[in-house]
């Protein structure tokens, strides 16, 4: 199974037609600075707050097919959402119908996504809303290689940037009270990023062309979104560790427990001490103003 990026033409059209619309719903998504567009196999997927919020794409007579989850269309009050039980009827449940009232109550269900995402996903959707050279997120290299693999069971690597140079950097992102990123010995992460790099090095050229190709859509694509991210690269090439982010850690945290923390993922992934892809921050905002995430790469 091939590692793709794609969307058809008459997909990229149909979309660029609805953007026309600027009451369209899909014009409300597209210029919409608080979500991150994924593109798959001819497929969109939309992430607001660290979850799906819809998911895009065609059925055989090429019509534009939107998918949500039915936890986010509930209209029930924030102060009071509690319903009224009776012998054998409730009172009605008040549900967002239809695009349209997906964009009437849009901000409402963004919101909704909080209640059923952590603070991990959480801190992946702000860094990649926030730094354009964030390419995609939620990369599950094994369920798009492997068909016979399970999604659920599928690992996914957190997020993917391009510099502007060319490079193709991978991060996974953990918090800092995450289990996985400490042991007495060598810490879970370890085994999961040379995982990661095995793949990186097994199939760069797929993963390469499959990103060349995502660049060529983001300029064919309109809507805000896609202007942000539209950059001409000529050659790409791919950095070959995985960098690994830590966050949500307090002064205390950072002082006792991360330098051991630090030195164990160093020591398990044979980087040289104070390696620039082992990065620590403290709240994962502050990596959005500065140039922490891409330093030390071309």
């Amino acid at each position: 199974m091939q590692f793709t990026r794609t969307l058809s033409p008459n997909f990229i059209d149909t979309l660029n037609d609805l953007y026309s619309d600027d009451k369209s719903w899909w014009r409300k998504v597209a210029d919409d600075k608080n979500i991150f567009i994924l593109i798959r196999n001819n497929e969109l997927r939309v992430q607001a707050n660290g979850g799906l919020l819809l998911q895009i794409n065609q059925d055989l007579q090429s019509n534009i097919v939107c998918r949500i989850h039915e936890d986010f269309l509930s209209l029930r009050s924030e102060q009071d959402p509690y319903v009224v039980l009776k012998e054998s009827t409730c009172d009605p449940i008040q549900r967002i119908e239809g695009l349209n009232g997906f964009v009437r109550h849009y901000e409402k269900i963004k919101r909704r996504i909080n209640i059923f995402t952590g603070k991990e996903r959480q801190a992946v959707q702000y860094l990649a809303n926030n730094v354009r050279q964030v390419v995609d997120i939620e990369i599950g290299f094994e369920g798009e290689l492997n068909h016979n693999a399970s999604k659920k069971s599928v690992p996914r690597i957190d997020m993917a940037a391009i510099t502007d140079n060319g490079t193709l950097v991978f991060f996974e992102v953990k918090l800092f009270s995450n289990s996985e990123v400490r042991s007495k010995k060598t810490p879970k992460v370890v085994s999961q990023l040379k995982k990661y790099q095995r793949i990186l090095s097994q199939k760069g050229n797929e993963i390469i062309t499959a990103y060349q190709e995502q660049l060529k859509i983001y300029t064919q694509l309109k809507g805000k979104f896609f202007e942000n991210r539209s950059r001409k690269i000529s050659n790409l090439s791919i950095h070959p560790h995985v960098r690994l982010i830590i966050t949500e850690f307090d002064a205390s945290q950072r002082d006792l427990m991360l330098p051991t923390v630090q030195k164990s993922i160093e020591k398990g992934m044979g980087w040289t001490e104070r390696n620039k892809d082992f990065i620590a921050v403290g709240n994962c905002k502050n990596l959005a103003k500065s140039n922490r995430l891409l330093l030390g790469l071309k």
